[in-house]
């Protein structure tokens, strides 16, 4: 089976938001062995969805197709699919208790019938439900150039899309394959995709049937190993984490900060940071995750030189004969945070993240961090590449990653 994605919104061409529907999609069908085959994006213009389709039925079984399913005039998505297809539209009783529903929580009054569009599937298709929102994902069959095709529509905005893919969707699809791929991912911290690749392809080959799929990330590489037999798909799995060595993590876990965070729990340590590059990065990736709060104490963004000597108790000694952008102040920072946070562990980072502001002994770029467990410590210089964004990115998945490493040190069971 392969897939094609059909995104659509005049606003995603514009550049005016990030198709972040397509990423999550990708992310999680590529776990599932399935990696799209094609993606296209398309304005809410009626013409080009239909080129869209017709294009995307030559190269691919299943249809995704996001945006489009409100309740607006530029919502033309579920119409335009059924036109194309021949077919009808029916009402779902339920769907529009839903919509009414809905509309009576944030509004007086009786329910506009403009409303009542988001209670409308394909005649003999199905619906999923959107716990976030009023609009249904729909599915159904069709039989296109006399091959059949199953198509999915689902509710553009992110959280929509992603509540509907996951619950629904994706679980639909996976019952279509004839035969069932088993899938293991894991993350591999501060790796590149073609190092990754280097190191288990070769070692790979040894196992029949065995896929692979990669997905590259501020914190590392994704990788994915797929079978249809579960005993080689483990053997594989750790065949590969050894070959790769300490920078794997643990079967299963993609996501350094929910990794950390299961780790930390685990041990009964809580932690915080200290931010001054990053600039509350790292305290978002963490507080991102539910259940944080049960490990993660809190952040302090010490931007200023004067934050940092009075809130996190650099010693102005240091920021004088060594600047902020310094080992020495990295390290400072780290049990500045734990001890203004009342925490077990902590991070700390510092750097210049440009486009400005670098010298020739501190370029862009430039960046120190440090982990803290108790009363061990450790300080790392990094020297990152990219634009601001990216150099924030990746110093804060460092500074994750370091204390990861810490944990994992002999000395660190002895604090």
């Amino acid at each position: 089976m392969s897939v094609a994605v059909i995104c659509t919104g005049t606003e995603l061409l514009k550049g005016s938001c990030c198709n972040t529907d397509l990423r999550f999609a990708g992310e999680k069908l590529t776990a599932a062995s399935l990696p799209p085959v094609l993606e296209i994006c398309v304005p809410d213009h009626a013409g080009k969805i239909v080129s869209a389709l017709a294009f995307a039925l030559q190269n691919a079984d299943i249809i995704i197709i996001s945006g489009g399913l409100g309740p607006t005039s530029d919502d033309i998505t579920l119409e335009t699919a059924a036109r194309f297809f021949g077919a009808e539209l029916e009402e779902v009783p339920e769907l529009k208790e839903k919509v009414a529903a809905h509309w009576a929580l944030r509004h007086s009054g009786h329910c506009p019938k403009f409303q009542y569009k988001q209670a409308k599937i394909i005649k003999g298709g199905k619906y999923f439900d959107n716990p976030v929102g009023t609009a249904s994902g729909i599915g159904f069959e069709s039989n296109y150039r006399g091959e059949k095709k199953h198509i999915y529509l689902l509710p553009g905005p992110p959280a929509e899309f992603e509540a509907v893919f996951s619950g629904g969707v994706l679980p639909d699809i996976l019952e279509l394959q004839a035969e069932k791929l088993h899938t293991t991912g894991f993350l591999v911290c501060a790796t590149g995709e073609s190092s990754v690749a280097r190191t288990v392809e070769p070692l790979l080959k040894e196992f029949a049937g065995v896929e692979i799929a990669y997905t590259a990330t501020p914190a590392g590489t994704k990788l994915f190993i797929s079978s249809k037999d579960p005993a080689t798909l483990a053997q594989a799995v750790d065949a590969a984490r050894n070959a790769i060595g300490i920078n794997a993590l643990i079967p299963g876990a993609t996501s350094l900060p929910e990794a950390l965070l299961k780790k930390l729990a685990s041990a009964g340590l809580t932690m915080g940071c200290a931010e001054s590059c990053t600039g509350g990065m790292i305290a978002d990736m963490i507080v991102s995750i539910p259940g944080s709060s049960a490990v993660f104490q809190g952040g302090i963004v010490s931007y200023a030189n004067q934050v940092k000597n009075n809130i996190l108790h650099v010693p102005e000694e240091i920021l004088a004969e060594h600047g902020a952008v310094s080992s020495e102040c990295a390290s400072a920072m780290v049990h500045g945070a734990c001890k203004a946070l009342n925490t077990h562990c902590a991070v700390s980072t510092t750097g210049v993240a440009g486009p400005d502001g670098g010298t020739p002994e501190k370029p862009v770029g430039l960046v120190y961090i440090a982990a803290a467990v108790n009363n061990l410590t450790a300080v790392k210089k990094l020297q990152l590449h990219g634009n601001r964004q990216t150099i924030r990115e990746r110093a804060a998945n460092a500074a994750l990653f370091l204390l990861w490493q810490l944990l994992d040190a002999p000395e660190s069971d002895q604090c």
